[in-house]
């Protein structure tokens, strides 16, 4: 099952969130694979991997701008799941390309080695970002409680369903959408009311029954390069992440993927 993972604002949680539902995975007995599309090589760069100099590595962008390479040669064997990196020569590699469709061939070629494809896209609206949806079986929107937050999903509906791009607006309006709620508190008043709103509104997807609680551990975690579901199994945070695991491997197998009020089909 192939999943991306999106926001039109940064700060999030939104590549934590791809880190640990990855390795939670891969600790549920899942072959995974994370493609890092964002030029700033965040996943890459959080699991204490640096590729921002190196011009040579094979990425995601080199896929993109070569479609003749064999896309098994760019995926690293990491210490919690596989990777491909992405790292600043994005930007000159992909500069011209308009295919949005390029991610979802090359990940065609990657599906049978793996149960499933986590897609990192960076906090923009663009080609990386298209191909992501473009390649999707859902699409995983992430959002914490900030004003700005919500905003950024209602921006992100808003400019995808009008995308100049007439097939990629069609796909985004057809793919299941999920949400998942980060930096969630459940104590306090601003929280209730962000939910309720996303639950009130259609277009913004499926709101997941997980939701990531606030914590200062997995801002460390951060830093240390260890996901929070290997440093603190034991911790909410990665108890919730768990969860978010089981249900996707139930989606894949099922092809239902259930949230808080409803279901949907993939």
């Amino acid at each position: 099952m192939v999943t991306g993972i999106i926001n039109f604002k940064g700060g999030v949680a939104k590549t934590t969130s791809t880190i640990n539902l990855a390795t939670a995975l891969q600790k549920l007995k899942q072959k995974v694979l994370v493609i890092d599309t964002d030029a700033q090589g965040n996943v890459t760069n959080s699991i204490g991997l640096q590729y921002e100099d190196d011009e040579k590595a094979i990425t995601t962008a080199s896929l993109m701008q070569n479609t003749k390479l064999d896309p098994l040669k760019a995926v690293i064997k990491g210490k919690y799941f596989d990777f491909i990196p992405n790292n600043v020569f994005a930007y000159s590699r992909t500069n011209g390309i308009s295919d949005s469709q390029i991610l979802s061939k090359i990940i065609e070629r990657l599906k049978p080695y793996y149960h499933h494809i986590l897609i990192d896209t960076p906090p923009y609206l663009g080609l990386d970002t298209a191909n992501a949806i473009s390649a999707s079986d859902v699409m995983m929107i992430v959002t914490d409680f900030s004003k700005g937050s919500l905003t950024g999903i209602k921006v992100l509906m808003s400019v995808l369903d009008k995308w100049h791009d007439k097939a990629v607006a069609k796909k985004f309006r057809e793919k299941a959408k999920t949400v998942l709620f980060t930096k969630y508190q459940k104590r306090t008043n601003i929280s209730s009311q962000v939910v309720a709103i996303v639950e009130s509104s259609s277009n913004m997807g499926l709101l997941l029954d997980e939701k990531i609680p606030y914590s200062i551990k997995v801002v460390e975690d951060g830093y240390s390069g260890i996901p929070t579901v290997i440093s603190s199994p034991r911790s909410v945070v990665a108890i919730e992440y768990m969860k978010l695991a089981q249900t996707w491997i139930t989606a894949r197998d099922s092809k239902i993927l259930k949230g808080s009020k409803s279901v949907i089909n993939l």
